[in-house]
């Protein structure tokens, strides 16, 4: 169970009782399966073909991070976190995340209406078959750029380093939950239901 944790790197703490480092290998794997999403762009510093820039290295490892590889993401998140993206808008500069959560109702349900259930790992609606009424709270961050890290090497020619993907997702990860963890508290706190 998460508690009032919005977002965690799954077993490479031994959160989920796998042996220690599964996870983290697996990450790595996907990093060398998806590592076009690290290739550096024109300008862009670099060391072996991979970005050296912060902001389009923590979008990299946050991709990879987050996409359902086999059974589990990396990144795993709390069951009311319905969806969560980091990206570079084209309006303005720097990094904005946008969370999805599920929440309660705004207003009481009538009689024979129903709303998120409960089901492991997340909150799901219930069968169509039933008047159904959800709500959801959507988050949209501006995340300080400055706070995240710069890549230090290539792991080789092409390839991200695992330890820079790591504290970059680190660093995305601590900016988030200090913004989401207040709201999942609370939701946590209204909904009876849960």
């Amino acid at each position: 169970m998460a508690g009032t944790q919005a977002f965690w790197i799954g077993a490479a703490r031994g959160r989920d009782g796998a042996e220690p480092g599964s996870a983290q290998e697996r990450y790595g794997e996907e990093l060398r399966r998806w590592r076009h999403a690290f290739e550096a762009m024109h300008g862009e510093p670099a060391a072996g073909g991979v970005t050296l820039d912060p902001l389009h290295f923590a979008l990299g490892a946050w991709e990879v991070a987050t996409r359902p590889v086999a059974e589990h993401a990396y990144v795993r998140r709390h069951p009311r976190v319905l969806d969560a993206t980091c990206h570079r808008p084209e309006e303005a500069p720097g990094l904005l995340a946008v969370v999805e959560l599920a929440a309660p109702p705004a207003v009481r349900l009538p009689q024979g209406w129903s709303s998120w259930q409960r089901q492991e790992p997340t909150y799901v609606p219930p069968p169509y078959e039933r008047p159904t009424a959800l709500s959801t709270l959507e988050l949209r961050v501006p995340l300080p750029v400055e706070r995240l890290p710069t890549p230090t090497h290539a792991r080789a020619a092409g390839l991200p380093n695992l330890d820079d993907a790591q504290a970059s997702l680190e660093a995305l990860l601590a900016e988030l939950n200090a913004v989401v963890n207040p709201f999942l508290q609370e939701l946590e706190e209204a909904d009876p239901a849960r």
